[in-house]
């Protein structure tokens, strides 16, 4: 029984029935099978890369679902933050690498930065960064999940796309007694749970770990972080702006994280805007609605892709 795409993929196939795939019903069988999501793309040795590149477009533009969900960096362990151990010489694969102590890099659960996740990715959603770290295109990646599989280290993770505060760092050294090899890494100061205003933040062993389903994105984790252990995907965060209709009731002065709101109780108050964060606490709470925030969020959005 043929699917609404079967055809489409059938074409692809170069028609030999040779076998190689291990599917007892050749190129038509596997036609059928990518037409229903089948996620291994490279069953067709004969059709090498270059057919395995067509045939995950193929799936992106006909039966790949718009996912909820994407693949996010947690590691800042560049060239820069975190240093080497040794020089590696070895197998050109963060696997191959791993297998010689670990791996060489001073954060044995930072990225070992020899790209295996975008050799997994069948759509050409990650490259690497100048800094050797992997870059993830939102307007490609499906969530599929590859790469998180391909990673030795675990640092790629699946989130929901709509988010856009995240812990970038993986490493549990501080439990096993060990002091932390990134200058990036997470010093488990508990900073970002005690400041988070919604009790988005818990422990995961020595590490934070966000609870997307309180998360607001408002980014004082990012602020509060003396390690720079968070990523704000929102380039450009809007800044509150308090009207004239403004009874100096105080609220928003009350839970602003950056004392960036001033004025006498009973007065007008102003936001002095070079230290806003726009986490928007002071226009959730203000009772007359006095505050509005100024700008474009400027954040990729993916929920389109």
């Amino acid at each position: 029984m043929t699917t609404k795409f079967t055809d489409s993929f059938l074409k692809l196939l170069p028609g030999l029935d040779c076998g190689l795939c291990r599917l007892e019903d050749g190129c038509l069988g596997y036609a059928q099978r990518l037409a229903q999501g089948e996620p291994d793309i490279s069953r067709c040795l004969p059709g090498g890369e270059n057919l395995k590149a067509k045939l995950a477009e193929m799936q992106a533009e006909t039966v790949m679902p718009r996912s909820s969900v994407a693949s996010f960096v947690d590691c800042q362990g560049s060239a820069e933050n975190a240093r080497n151990r040794f020089n590696y010489f070895g197998v050109d694969s963060c696997r191959g690498a791993m297998l010689l102590y670990g791996g060489n890099r001073e954060c044995l659960y930072g990225c070992l930065r020899l790209g295996d996740c975008i050799t997994a990715c069948p759509y050409g959603a990650i490259s690497l960064t100048p800094q050797g770290l992997p870059k993830i295109d939102y307007s490609k990646c499906t969530g599929c999940g590859r790469c998180t599989n391909a990673c030795p280290k675990g640092i790629l993770k699946l989130a929901p796309k709509t988010q856009q505060i995240y812990l970038a760092c993986i490493c549990q050294a501080k439990s096993e007694g060990l002091s932390g090899q990134c200058r990036q890494g997470c010093s488990t100061c508990g900073s970002c749970l005690k400041e988070c205003p919604y009790g988005a933040i818990v422990w995961d062993g020595s590490l934070p770990k966000i609870d997307y389903e309180k998360c607001r994105s408002c980014s004082i984790c990012v602020y509060k972080c003396p390690q720079r252990s968070y990523l704000d995907r929102i380039p450009n965060r809007p800044t509150a702006f308090i009207g004239l209709q403004c009874n100096g009731c105080q609220q928003c002065k009350s839970v602003c994280p950056t004392d960036c709101i001033i004025g006498k109780k009973g007065e007008h108050h102003k936001v002095m805007r070079g230290q806003c964060i726009g986490c928007g606490l002071c226009f959730e709470v203000c009772p007359i609605k006095a505050v509005t925030m100024l700008g474009a969020l400027g954040h990729v959005d993916l929920s389109g892709f």
